[in-house]
């Protein structure tokens, strides 16, 4: 997969987390609390969308954009989406692009030509003190802390686990997707929580683990059988091929032969 369409997967996942307005985040980004949250589709041939629009308490207008990849269009993008924020407030916006991706960070802040002088800020979560995103009752923030220069995962991963066995399936499942993808933008993390944590957290769609022995002896030993088990419990729990694959290690067509077999 490329770093554009890797992008796109990224940026997809981290916009619908943004619908739910991640309030804690803002604050920490300018200090200041989200007074009215706006309208991010503007009326054009064309459609735009940011990625996040919002007033702030002091009446500011602040436009967030979300970047997992050193996109040397950024500048571009940003003074269009400035031109439509002002065509349709009537006032120019604070611009932020707020950069989550793994590499060092390199997108321009400014544009400087002849007749225009054009800024914007760009930061690195990676920079903030994440503290307030994981001690926040909004399982939206605790799974934006994951891209964050966080020292104790563990102690995330427990809160997270904890969120995710008070929800449905239905939402569960959609919060596991989107933790997963993120993960993916840490490879070092992704690499070392893979098998174990990501198992853990999938395990209240399966079984309650401290009754079944499945968890407590297949599952720790990483077995072949016991990831097909698995499998087949979360294949009659309807989730996602894709998601099932990230979770147990099985290939698609491994999954795909037990679906056939039901």
């Amino acid at each position: 997969m490329s770093d554009h369409s890797e992008s796109f997967v990224y940026d997809r996942t981290l916009r619908e987390l943004f619908h739910e307005v991640p309030r804690t985040l803002i604050k920490l980004l300018v200090n200041k609390e989200i007074k009215e949250v706006l309208e991010t589709s503007f009326p054009k041939v064309e459609e735009r969308r940011v990625d996040l629009l919002t007033r702030l308490e002091d009446d500011t207008l602040f436009h967030l954009e979300i970047q997992s990849i050193n996109d040397t269009l950024m500048p571009k993008r940003m003074l269009k989406y400035a031109s439509l924020i002002y065509e349709s407030y009537d006032e120019f916006p604070f611009q932020m692009v707020l950069y989550v991706g793994d590499r060092d960070i390199k997108i321009l802040s400014k544009i400087k030509e002849k007749n225009l002088r054009y800024n914007y800020e760009v930061r690195d979560i990676r920079d903030f003190d994440c503290s307030k995103l994981i001690e926040s009752e909004d399982i939206t923030d605790n799974i934006i802390a994951i891209l964050c220069n966080i020292k104790d995962f563990d102690k995330l991963f427990v809160k997270l686990q904890e969120k995710l066995l008070k929800l449905d399936n239905k939402k569960r499942e959609d919060y596991l997707r989107k933790l997963f993808y993120l993960l993916r933008l840490r490879p070092n993390i992704h690499k070392k929580y893979k098998a174990k944590k990501q198992e853990e957290l999938a395990m209240p769609f399966i079984i309650e683990k401290e009754r079944d022995p499945l968890y407590k002896d297949g599952l720790q030993k990483g077995s072949k059988e016991t990831k097909f088990t698995i499998a087949k419990k979360m294949l009659e729990q309807k989730l996602d091929v894709n998601m099932i694959s990230e979770i147990t290690g099985l290939n698609k067509k491994e999954i795909e032969k037990l679906k056939d077999k039901k």
